[in-house]
């Protein structure tokens, strides 16, 4: 796939609109393409002579695709011959697809993996991102259906955010998710379908929260993008987002507090087959340099620099590794 068609075809996590004229005063927080697909494309190889190779993969929005293109050019820079197939799909695809050897390594949150891949529990979580970790990790070491290693995680946790606008939360009094419950009965909620029914979204708040959640109506839009949108232009009042979306370093948008802290820790990390990494000896090292390179504040900068500035996915990730004197 062509560059020009691969930004074409980029679904990001959601983009600003920059001007508007109605209710935002001068920048609109608006989503032009929506979260659940990406640039970097699927299935071209790239690389050196030396012999090695890696299929590298990613799910289905841009921090994934960021992720995944830093992990493929990491690769390429130490003469890996990389087949790239990212934007694949939801945690199942991908790791159906480890499984079946069609891919060798994608980038997975700690707590998807303990609640979708170990299907455990979201209040059997552990209490810090290390057990969490863990408990995937042994998991991983020993499966019976393939062999596989989570490696150490990106040091930042990218956790579910409840979105409202900055003024509504002031208007209403909104700090909490405790908060939200009460005043819901008079809101829209802005969610996505797999939020609605795994077992760490939206039941997940309604478990903890006493079935407090009455929302005057939930509309389903699985395109971050549009959700972002939907609350500027006032056609829902909350929004399901993530806190390391770019969206969120705008002051007009706030995330309410989960008071209960009931999600798991979701930290980013490679998960690779064993099968892979024997073949490579050196693929966790370079795995683990990127991971090394980022943190929350930094992962921002780059959701958004696709997000928002509609830069190139592969080009943002060239020059943070650059930065990062990862690549040569």
């Amino acid at each position: 796939m062509n560059k020009e068609k691969r930004v074409k075809n980029r679904i990001t996590r959601g983009e600003f609109l920059k001007v508007s004229g109605a209710g935002l005063a001068g920048a609109a927080l608006l989503g032009v393409a929506g979260c659940g697909g990406g640039g970097g494309g699927g299935g071209g190889s790239q690389g050196g002579s030396s012999g090695k190779s890696i299929i590298v993969s990613s799910k289905k929005f841009t921090e994934q695709i960021l992720l995944g293109e830093m992990y493929a050019q990491a690769f390429e820079n130490a003469g890996y011959k990389v087949t790239r197939k990212l934007n694949l799909g939801s945690e199942q695809v991908t790791d159906k697809s480890l499984v079946d050897g069609t891919i060798d390594v994608y980038p997975e949150y700690t707590g998807t993996a303990y609640v979708a891949i170990l299907k455990k529990p979201p209040n059997s979580a552990p209490d810090t991102p290390d057990a969490t970790y863990q408990a995937d990790k042994k998991y991983y070491e020993n499966r019976k259906d393939k062999p596989m290693q989570m490696l150490t995680p990106a040091p930042f946790n990218d956790n579910y955010g409840i979105v409202v606008l900055t003024s509504l939360a002031k208007d209403m009094g909104l700090k909490t998710l405790d908060d939200l419950a009460k005043a819901s009965p008079k809101l829209v909620f802005s969610s996505y379908s797999e939020f609605q029914n795994r077992s760490d979204g939206f039941p997940n708040m309604q478990k903890n929260y006493n079935q407090g959640f009455k929302f005057k109506d939930i509309k389903i839009v699985n395109d971050l993008g549009i959700r972002y949108k939907a609350l500027a232009e006032s056609k829902a009042d909350v929004a399901i987002g993530f806190t390391t979306d770019g969206q969120l370093s705008s002051p007009k948008l706030t995330v309410l507090k989960d008071n209960k802290s009931i999600w798991p820790f979701y930290y980013p990390a490679p998960v690779i087959t064993q099968k892979a990494l024997d073949k490579n000896p050196d693929a966790e090292k370079i795995l683990n340099q990127v991971s090394a390179s980022l943190d929350a504040k930094k992962m921002r900068q780059l959701n958004g620099a696709v997000d928002l500035n509609h830069e190139d996915p592969e080009t943002v990730a060239k020059k943070h590794l650059q930065d990062a004197g990862i690549l040569k």
